[in-house]
């Protein structure tokens, strides 16, 4: 049903969208006197951009599938690079497209340079743990990692994200996990993609498990409460600007993969949800990232204080944004 119906279904909309581009252009500027700047038309191209985009990189897909024998060799290191070179095109044309019609500059610091040296080295393989703040900032660090510095991120994927075609094709040809959160294993899932990780390797978490809000916030807190853990409760109520970390897909990843070096990413200013991208597009917005580097060698082995070790590092996220003055 889903690669028989809904596929077909939302490519033909995608070849729509695109054939009908020049009249919604039209209507776009025809109505820009009745918005604010050029925002309305801006959307039109992010819209007709992206469809087109992912038409082509779905189409690019299935000649993939072709050559390698009809699917035969589809696991094959050849097939695997073919693929991750695709996804890098996509994301990285897709993240020039929005930073340029949203006007969203996107800075990272200098004091970043030894994880970014220990990514762009690829002397091993990493594990990123990302604060997630939004859907913007997963495009941001797929770019980090795909594009900037050349990484082939694994990630843990939602099971209803196979409804869409292009992330159902390169979520399962690509070594990453789709799961349920409601009933899948996840620690399994990830300990699974880590312990084959390769040198030129990344595997991408987001530990809070979901896009930060205030009631996210206090759910993870209550959640601490409940569980007894009142020491973690009370660091995740000191932080303002993410969620307490869940440390199980972390610590099942540091047990899988004990020689890979960590990378945190910190960032402020990404746009969330669509008020946030259209008060961006009206003026402008900078988006300030920062990484850190943490070797394996330093990383605790014992399981109580790995957990101590992860909320430090979400409490030196949290100062770090509080620093940039983020709502």
């Amino acid at each position: 049903m889903r690669r028989l119906v809904v596929a077909p279904l939302v490519l033909l909309f995608e070849a729509a969208l695109v054939a009908a581009s020049p009249l919604l252009a039209l209507i776009a500027a025809l109505a820009t006197p009745l918005a604010t700047g050029s925002r309305l038309l801006r959307i039109v191209a992010i819209a007709v951009d992206y469809a087109a985009r992912h038409l082509a990189c779905t189409l690019a897909c299935g000649l993939l599938w072709l050559a390698s024998g009809f699917g035969r060799d589809l696991a094959s290191a050849r097939m695997l690079r073919a693929h991750y070179a695709l996804l890098r095109w996509f994301v990285a044309r897709l993240y020039r497209t929005m930073t340029r019609m949203t006007r969203v500059e996107v800075r990272t610091t200098p004091d970043s340079s030894e994880a970014e040296r220990a990514l762009t080295g690829r002397r091993g393989p990493v594990l990123v743990l990302s604060r997630h703040a939004g859907e913007g900032d997963s495009l941001l660090v797929l770019h980090e990692l795909l594009v900037r510095h050349r990484r082939r991120p694994r990630v843990v994927l939602h099971e209803a994200l196979r409804l869409e075609p292009l992330i159902d094709i390169l979520g399962h040809r690509l070594p990453n996990r789709f799961v349920d959160p409601r009933g899948g294993d996840i620690e399994v899932e990830i300990a699974a993609m880590a312990r084959d990780l390769g040198d030129e390797d990344a595997l991408l978490i987001f530990p809070e498990g979901g896009n930060f809000s205030p009631a996210q916030r206090r759910r993870a807190i209550e959640r601490l409460v409940r569980g007894g853990h009142y020491e973690e409760a009370a660091w995740a109520g000191e932080m303002r600007h993410v969620s307490a970390p869940r440390p199980g897909g972390t610590l099942a990843a540091i047990e899988a993969a004990p020689h890979a070096d960590v990378v945190f990413i910190g960032h402020a200013g990404v746009p969330v949800g669509l008020r946030g991208l259209w008060r961006a597009m009206a003026t402008g917005q900078g988006v300030e990232m920062r990484l850190w580097m943490e070797p394996a060698s330093a990383i605790p082995r014992d399981r109580e204080q790995q957990i101590d070790w992860l909320f430090g590092w979400w409490r030196t996220i949290d100062a770090w944004i509080d620093e940039r003055g983020a709502p």
